[in-house]
């Protein structure tokens, strides 16, 4: 595989970690929004943002601590970072739905 030939810092179980970490808190976060736009949407929309923000900040930040990677392997986890956020907000939203009056 390319990440076993490169010499990646990151190992095979981190690629798989960071895709499923994200995936989990992307429908965590869908969820929280729905329950909060039940409430009131304005204030579920600006949350979602809000913590989304943050979420991507402590990764990033969290992730520049632990590892020292090259930009190739930044892209990497990055995109399957989005992917697994994509597919846990994607899949959380196809299956549940916010109750808005």
């Amino acid at each position: 595989m390319y990440w076993e030939r490169s010499n990646m810092a990151l190992s095979l179980w981190t690629l798989a970690l960071a895709l499923l970490v994200n995936l989990v808190l992307g429908a965590v976060l869908v969820l929280g929004v729905f329950t909060l736009m039940e409430q009131r949407i304005l204030l579920g929309a600006i949350a979602g943002l809000v913590i989304g923000g943050i979420v991507v900040y402590a990764e990033a930040t969290v992730g520049a601590q632990l590892f020292s990677l090259t930009f190739e392997e930044k892209r990497l986890i990055v995109v399957l970072a989005g992917i697994g956020a994509a597919l846990g907000i994607s899949g959380t939203m196809l299956t549940i739905e916010p109750e808005i009056n």
